[in-house]
């Protein structure tokens, strides 16, 4: 005989209710605003093709332990490795961006005084944003972005988006600017791509390229100087056309030329000496 057991059916408004009362639970204890870094060792493939497998695997070994130190410095926490590239998120924008430059500043030292046969260099991504932070991964569109943007990035650079900048308490203190737009994977509409410059000369020419080249709506002043002059030229080639055309219509045959010098002449010489041509007519005549 079957037993009961005690009854634990809900109305939908009691289920509503709970399911509200537990998404309000896993925000609070789950979900964060958070500064997303990706690294990417850049040319690993080439790398472990060129140089073997036991090369390309100490070589990535001592590019992690050096990122991963840096991460816990600047108070970040290191999510995962994966394979030649690195996951990892910070509570605090400031502290982000500061081990993304103490990363490629660290380096760019090794590189320079080479300390390995074959130089470390990353590129990385940086997104700030609200994502489900659990004890061993992370999860959201923060990630994900986070990802695009280390993949938009160059050897050496750090690619940020403006939830970045617009999170920096102290946004003075890095050199930072808009270098063009892209459309991510899954994005709608085209993204601001801001770039972290960390290397002093590249922070000097740039600043001096922007000061020579003021810009307005995204277009430089020598830009639109180039632009004018390009229609000046061809307005000038386009009626240096029409004014040959129209000469050359007009030109007369060479007959037309004769007839008319030879009218001119004799027109000329009557006025010149009209009696002399009046009496030679008449003397004609008179032979006649």
């Amino acid at each position: 005989m079957a037993t009961s057991g005690p009854d634990i059916s809900l109305s939908a408004e009691q289920l509503l209710a709970e399911r509200k009362r537990l998404e309000t639970m896993f925000k609070d204890q789950f979900t964060k605003f958070i500064t997303v870094m990706f690294t990417d060792l850049v040319d690993s493939t080439k790398m472990t093709e060129s140089h073997g497998d036991l090369t390309s695997r100490e070589l990535i070994k001592r590019h992690d332990d050096i990122i991963k130190t840096i991460i816990h410095t600047h108070h970040g926490k290191l999510v995962k490795t994966m394979g030649d590239g690195t996951m990892s998120y910070f509570e605090e924008a400031q502290n982000a961006m500061s081990a993304a430059v103490a990363i490629q500043k660290k380096l760019q030292d090794v590189n320079k005084n080479k300390e390995n046969n074959i130089p470390i260099n990353v590129r990385i991504g940086l997104n700030y944003g609200e994502g489900i932070v659990e004890e061993k991964d992370i999860f959201g569109d923060v990630v994900n972005v986070a990802a695009r943007f280390e993949a938009l990035a160059q050897s050496g650079e750090i690619y940020l988006s403006e939830s970045v900048f617009q999170a920096l308490p102290d946004k003075g203190e890095f050199y930072t600017r808009i270098i063009k737009q892209a459309t991510l994977k899954g994005k709608s509409e085209p993204v601001n791509v801001m770039k972290l410059f960390y290397k002093a000369d590249e922070i000097e020419y740039d600043i001096n390229h922007i000061e020579s080249n003021p810009t307005s709506g995204g277009i430089s002043v020598f830009g639109i100087f180039r632009v004018i002059i390009f229609f000046i030229i061809i307005a000038s080639i386009i009626y240096a056309l029409m004014w040959s055309v129209t000469f050359f219509e007009k030109t007369p045959e060479v007959e037309d030329v004769r007839s008319k010098k030879h009218t001119t002449q004799v027109i000329k010489d009557i006025k010149e000496n009209p009696i002399t041509k009046i009496r030679s007519k008449t003397n004609a005549k008179r032979t006649a």
